[in-house]
This record gives structure tokens, sequence and C-alpha cells, in this order.
């Protein structure tokens, strides 16, 4: 069909990090491309200098044939481009429709015509099998709602070309599937869709092409149906990566638990509803569910987030009950949570800085009882960015200059290094590539060895599986059962997600 988009040639800096070192990339018209490569291999930067938010050290764009300087994303967006980035860009207390206007408002007479732009909106969500509550505020909206409205918005202002950064990392597998659907039909009705991902069953799933990207370089590239997932594993990194050995766990010693614990939303709805929980030292215990049953509920109770819950919870014996977050750090608790821009760190400070967030008054970082000791605070940001592999190495920065990747990176390093009693991953390899993912596997199994106590939340059935002593379903608040991973079948996993019945009789808490 012809090339939409040509990159030649292209090179970025960033001081002396070399982004982007003289990449070739091309795109169809009507294509799904994958661009493939580990967390800071320069993937979303090159796609920012193609969406018109960086200048290029060298080289050339065209677009539809034609040579561009583009010196923005407006320029980019005039010429088809589009953007969906990890974290949308979205008026949490406008409407779907008026998210979607933006910029782009139909008038009547001077007026903002709302009608008219609902019925435009309408007849995007028809065509492309794009569902969403077009009269809903945005902060109502899932997830995955509010990244069907990004792509209705971009679809709206003309996207050609729609670059999709990561678009699965936060979603669930349902999701990802309806995702899916809607990048088939986009592609169906010619529109060219990258992606950029470091997953490779998705990759695989979706794609007709794959640029693969490593330390900057453009290192291969494939049709999809002549690759498979262990080439592109193996270009990714340039290495095999090995899968984590799970250690068994064999104390009976209770760490964590739960008994009776309800909790009420504002409207009094039962977001928890006599939930009950135990988890032993030297144990991982998985949550699976559905995204919105009361998983990040059960964080904000274990975390003293909430604390208008009735019920029991208590660490180690001693009743958690009045205690505050920062109590409960210093007794050992530790959380990677769900949400890291919103809980976990300071976009716009330095990495020392964001080193301290939760332990600012840990004794190891002080010199007096007073008096931080920055000296000490550095070097040891320093020695933990080089064992997590937190890319670039660069402490000055603020962290709004890592990739979600390495910022995922750094937090995860942040809350493991302190070796808690008690941790609470939520989603702690979402946004990562696989090499980060089989060292954070391994990480998590080395601490539940040394007598921690993990509770796993994820969406990734592999990851549960793979990494999980006990599965527990909730649904609806509640758990649905609680066994073995090998105890369980796939298909009845799904079935208690979506609050069918268990195959046994009885499952034990």
């Amino acid at each position: 069909m012809g090339s939409i988009v040509e990159m030649h040639g292209i090179s970025k800096a960033f001081g002396t990090n070399q982004a982007n070192n003289n990449i070739d990339f091309v795109c169809e018209r009507g294509e799904v491309v994958c661009l493939l490569g580990e967390n800071g291999a320069g993937k979303s930067t090159l796609m920012k200098i193609l969406y018109g938010m960086y200048r290029p050290d060298s080289g050339t764009i065209k677009i539809g044939g034609n040579e561009v300087k583009l010196s923005g994303a407006q320029d980019a967006i005039m010429r088809g481009i589009q953007m969906v980035h990890q974290h949308f860009m979205l008026v949490p207390t406008m409407s779907v429709t008026d998210n979607v206007m933006i910029g782009k408002e139909i008038k009547t007479r001077g007026l903002y015509n709302r009608k008219k732009a609902a019925e435009q909106v309408k007849e995007l969500v028809r065509r492309y099998g794009l569902k969403v509550p077009e009269n809903k505020m945005i902060g109502e909206l899932s997830v995955g709602e509010q990244q069907r409205v990004e792509i209705i918005k971009a679809l709206y202002h003309g996207a050609e070309v729609l670059i999709l950064d990561e678009p699965t990392a936060v979603l669930t597998h349902q999701e990802v599937e309806e995702l899916f659907t809607v990048v088939r039909r986009l592609r169906d009705n010619g529109k060219t869709i990258i992606l950029i991902t470091h997953k490779l069953k998705e990759t695989i799933a979706i794609s007709n092409r794959v640029y693969v990207m490593r330390t900057g370089e453009m290192v291969a590239v494939r049709n999809t149906v002549e690759t498979n997932i262990e080439e592109l594993g193996y270009l990714m990194v340039g290495k095999k990566v090995e899968k984590v050995k799970k250690t068994p766990c064999v104390s009976e010693k209770n760490i964590l638990k739960m008994k009776n614990v309800t909790l009420k939303n504002k409207y009094g709805y039962p977001v928890l509803q006599n939930l009950a929980l135990d988890i032993r030292e030297q144990e991982i215990l998985g949550i699976a569910g559905v995204e919105g049953n009361g998983q990040t509920e059960l964080i904000e109770v274990l975390m003293a987030l909430n604390t208008k819950w009735e019920g029991q919870v208590t660490l180690d014996g001693i009743s958690i009950k009045g205690e505050n977050t920062e109590k409960l750090l210093e007794k050992g608790v530790s959380c990677i949570h769900a949400d890291r821009q919103e809980y976990s760190i300071a976009m716009e400070m330095d990495v020392p800085n964001n080193m301290l967030i939760g332990y600012q008054n840990a004794p190891e970082f002080h010199k007096g009882k007073y008096i931080l000791n920055w000296k000490g605070i550095k070097a040891e940001t320093r020695k933990m960015m080089e064992e997590y592999d937190v890319r670039p190495r660069d402490i000055e920065r603020n962290l709004s200059e890592f990739s979600g990747g390495n910022q995922q990176k750094f937090v995860v390093a942040r809350e493991m290094r302190r070796h808690p009693k008690f941790m609470i991953a939520a989603h702690p390899t979402r946004g990562v590539d696989i090499m980060a993912t089989a060292f954070i596997h391994d990480k998590l199994n080395q601490m539940k060895s040394e007598g921690a106590a993990i509770l796993l939340i994820s969406s990734d059935m592999d990851e549960l599986m793979t990494l999980s002593d006990r599965i527990a379903v909730i649904y609806d608040g509640t758990i649905a059962a609680c066994r073995k991973p090998e105890e369980y079948t796939a298909a009845e996993i799904g079935r208690l997600m979506g609050g069918g019945k268990s195959n046994e009789k009885k499952s034990e808490n």
C-alpha cells in the first residue's frame, strides 16, 4: 500500500546518554507494527521524535512520502500522527464527549454545539467498536475505558498513524483482548498502528511486523509470521532469559491474618465484605481477580491509607488497627503500589529525594537526629540503581525523565532493599521488560526464602501461577476460593473471577 512513515538515520542524545543511534524505521499504510525492546532501549524516544515532542540531532523524517521538519506535537497532529501515552491526558471532571472535543470544538454561531459533537463521538464509537459511555465523566471510567477515549480523541483529530505507548501495561486480560479487537478494526480501515511494547506474546498476537531495539540501536526487523517468541526474546536482550525456580513454602507461622474485614465506599456500598485471608512467612499468596473487585481497597486497609474498616487484621499477632502508614513501614511492611505515580514517586523530584519517600526518618539515612546524610543517601541510591539496572544511571535527574519501566524498577528496588517482613507487591512487573521481570521474580522468590510474607496482586495469570504458593480469587470484595495453583484449572479461575462457582465444595482460606 506504500510507506506512510519513513525515518532514516535518526540519532538523539540527552547529555552523554545516546538514546537513538542512526535508526531506520518504516511503516506501511494499514499495518500494525510493534516496536519491541527493553526498558530504556530508546523506543519511546524514537516515537516522541515522530510525534514532534523531540527534535532529532540528525536524520530525516518522511510522512506520506514528503520530508518534514516537525516543530512540535501540533505539527505532527496536522500530518495525521497521534500518540496515546502511558499516562492518559484527560480531564477527570469533564465528560467523554467534552474531552474528545478539546482543541477541535464544533461551533454553531460561535457557540459550542455539544449535540453535534456528541453525534460525531457516537459515530466513531459505532464505526470502530470503541465501547464507552459518552456522557460519563472521565473520573468514573475504568482504565480500559479511558484508553478507548484517548483513541477516540485521536481518531476525531484525524489520526492516520496511531502510536500506542505500552498500551497494555495497565489493562486486564479481558481489556487487552478488547483493545486488540479495536486495533485490528482500525488496521482493516486503513489506519497504521505502532505499538511500543516489550511483551512478546502480545507482539506475536497483534503485529504484522516487528522492529527490535537494544541500547539505542535497531538490531532487527522481522515479519511476524517469520519469527517466534524465543527469537524475539533473544534479539531484545541478547541472551536467553532463565525462568525463576520457585522455592517451596515450609513455614506454618502466620505473618498476616485478616478476619471479617469489611469496608464501605462513600456511597455506603461494601467494597470489602467479611474478607478472610492469612499469609505465612516464606509464602507468596497471589490475588487473582478482575480489576475493581476490592484489590485497591485491600491495599488501602493493609497500608493504613483507609482506616474506616471493620474486622480484625494482625501483623505477627499484633493488631494494626489505629496504626498509620509510617508506623507500618517501621514495623517491616513494604508496598509496591499499583499506581506508582500517585502513591510511590514524586515525578518532579530527583532520584535521591525519591529514595527517601516513606523512609525519610530511617536511621540509616541520618547523621544525628535531624540531619540527613546526603552523601550516604546518594551512595545507596547509586548502588541500588546498579543492582536493579535502573537506567540511565544519573541520580541528578528527576523521575519524570525516566521511562515508565525504569520508574517501576526504581520503586521495586526501594521497597525491596529494606528486606521487609511483609510486602504487598501489586503488579510488580507492570511496564517492565522480560529481563527485568525475570529479575524481579527472582528477587521476590529470594525474599520469600529469607522469611518474608508476600501478597502478590497481579492481572498476569502466568505471573501468579509461576510465583504463588497459593492463589486467592477475589470477587465483589470477598475471597471466592484459595488454594494451590495446581489445584485450579484456568477455566475455573476465570469462572470464579466472574462470580461463578468453584469445582470444589469448599475452599480453604
